[in-house]
């Protein structure tokens, strides 16, 4: 399922932002989380997380968890340690 970012504009439209923010969860990651670099990445968007969700059993999503397709890479990164779980099985019939 794709979700796309919403921009709230007035207390009674909302328009979907099709091709902005996260459009899967597949690419999932596990960031270190006490790195410089980390601290300076802008916090997951609320579609990233709804992917998470979506795509991942609560138990293997974490506060380290984000999307790679969504992370800004920065020189600050430099020797971090990124986690990449197993993939999600998508080929069962």
């Amino acid at each position: 399922p794709i979700f796309p970012e919403e921009k709230v504009r007035s207390s009674t439209w909302t328009e979907p932002l099709y091709g902005s923010g996260a459009g899967s969860g597949f690419d999932h990651v596990l960031l270190q989380g006490n790195h410089e670099g980390v601290k300076a990445l802008d916090p997951p968007q609320s579609n990233e997380l709804k992917q998470l969700n979506v795509y991942w059993d609560e138990d293997e999503v974490f506060p380290e968890s984000r999307l790679a397709s969504q992370v800004e890479i920065n020189d600050k990164m430099d020797g971090m340690v990124v986690y990449v779980p197993d993939r999600i099985v998508d080929d069962i019939p």
